[in-house]
């Protein structure tokens, strides 16, 4: 529920909570694109280290929910990392 916050972190704009952020969804919505674009520096990162990093879909993502998240959470995606072996590619 990060609308909570914006008075604080937004006191330009106190009122975007409830102007642009009221309804879960918009929320959702939001949360999903900046989620996706914070995993994007995610993967630049990893590959500025050195390492291999690849984003991945089509994964179980009930089954994962379950796992290791709450009903209020939903994963984004899996990242593979590590060092790809001789003749990866």
């Amino acid at each position: 529920e990060f609308h909570e916050e914006l008075p604080r972190l937004l006191p330009f704009a106190p009122d975007a909570k409830d102007t642009h952020f009221a309804k879960r969804p918009v929320r959702e919505e939001a949360a999903r694109l900046n989620g996706a674009l914070q995993a994007a520096y995610f993967l630049i990162g990893v590959r500025a280290a050195g390492l291999a990093a690849g984003p991945m879909t089509g994964y179980d993502a009930d089954g994962l929910r379950k796992e290791f998240l709450d009903d209020d959470h939903a994963p984004l995606m899996v990242v593979n990392i590590g060092r790809p072996g001789p003749n990866a590619w």
